[in-house]
């Protein structure tokens, strides 16, 4: 039977929240997802074709979703609302922390340009974009909060991951002077997990810490960063780099903690000698993972596009399950993950979640079965 967590106390704290918030202007406070749902079923529930499809991201209960010539604001059942047109080669987009702006990178134009989410508009006061020559190829961005006060005036940092520069460079993004370069988060020549050899797929977890996915055929990991920039670290010439410092996923089971602490898929454990990388089709481990998300409890989604499946992860980095196969969801490039909150009457509310998935050529919609359940008041045929 599913596991539901009645969540009463936030539907009183959570409508109230609504309701002043949307009285003053400012921004609507949802409850996050708590507990766990219907994990083990995703039912699809859509697939929508779209030429030249990069990659895409949800906020704010819509669809972003990037074109290399466009950017396009849909609903949750994929209507419309707006769009940009006009990118050459765009190929990355990611949303701000708070979930107001929308920053989408050209790689034809060399520039990530920002926009409202709200109506996809250019916000006034500040450059509308800012050419990085730094970055050779940027293929994931995503940002994260963590340390902006070292930097006054800006709102958040931006990251893209270059796997052509082998680095995920780090901008602190301020409205009035645009994008502003603050070193770099990671970089490929090392061994640690302090080091991506091929950077792919980034997103911000719960803790405002970094999930970077590693797609060097010997690793196959997503490595977990302390993404506020490390003011001591001096490791390479030239300007201090300022990387962020890899970041345990639980208490560490050795000590010091050895990689598999750090990171999700199959790497050295504690006390382990032998350990040989590559390609892995086991529960938890990957085949080139492409992309990461984060729903509103912290479980942890990935492409793993290799083995044509999304692997979900607890926050904490433990392995729960794995969903898809080439039929349903066929090597997976981009993934995101919207939590859907349901009233179930006196005893409180209940979460269920919409799964969203590229791979070839259309962006595919999966809901879980609690949400399912709650749709059609029964539960989800046996797949």
């Amino acid at each position: 039977m599913r596991t539901r967590r009645r969540l009463a106390s936030l539907v009183a704290v959570g409508l109230l929240g609504w309701l002043v918030a949307a009285g003053c202007g400012e921004k609507i406070t949802i409850p996050q997802a708590q507990g766990l749902y219907a994990l083990a079923t995703y039912l699809p529930a859509g697939t929508y074709p779209v030429d030249d499809l990069r990659d895409l991201e949800v906020a704010q209960g819509n669809v972003f979703v990037l074109t290399g010539t466009g950017l396009y604001k849909r609903n949750q059942v994929f209507a419309g609302l707006d769009s940009v047109q006009g990118f050459v080669d765009a190929t990355a987009l990611c949303v701000s922390a708070g979930d107001s702006l929308v920053f989408v990178w050209d790689q034809g134009t060399g520039q990530v340009s920002w926009y409202l989410t709200r109506d996809l508009s250019i916000p006034g006061g500040g450059p509308p974009s800012t050419e990085l020559p730094a970055v050779r190829r940027c293929v994931r961005m995503a940002t994260s909060p963590a340390g902006i006060a070292q930097v006054p005036g800006a709102l958040t940092y931006l990251y893209l991951s270059d796997p052509d520069s082998g680095v995920v460079h780090r901008y602190a993004y301020d409205p009035l002077a645009g994008l502003r370069a603050r070193g770099i988060l990671c970089r490929s020549d090392g061994e640690g997990t302090r080091f991506v050899k091929v950077p792919a797929g980034l997103a911000r977890d719960v803790a405002d810490s970094l999930l970077v996915c590693d797609r060097d055929s010997l690793r196959n990991w997503v490595i977990r960063f302390n993404s506020s920039p490390d003011l001591t670290d001096v490791a390479i010439s030239g300007p201090d780099p300022l990387r962020g410092r890899a970041a345990l996923f639980d208490q560490a089971t050795c000590n010091p903690p050895a990689a598999a602490d750090y990171v999700l898929g199959d790497a050295a454990a504690c006390g382990q000698s032998d350990w040989v990388g590559g390609l892995s089709s086991a529960n938890g481990e990957f085949a080139l993972p492409a992309d990461v998300a984060v729903d509103g409890s912290g479980r942890i989604y990935v492409a793993d596009q290799g083995n044509n499946r999304v692997q979900i992860f607890t926050a904490l980095g433990e392995y729960q399950v794995a969903y898809g196969d080439s039929s349903r969801t066929p090597w997976p490039s981009a993934l995101a993950v919207s939590d859907e909150a349901f009233d179930v009457g006196p005893d409180g509310i209940d979460y269920g979640a919409f799964l969203w998935v590229i791979g070839d050529g259309a962006v595919r919609k999966f809901i879980s079965g609690d949400h399912y359940d709650h749709i059609n008041e029964q539960p989800p045929p046996v797949e």
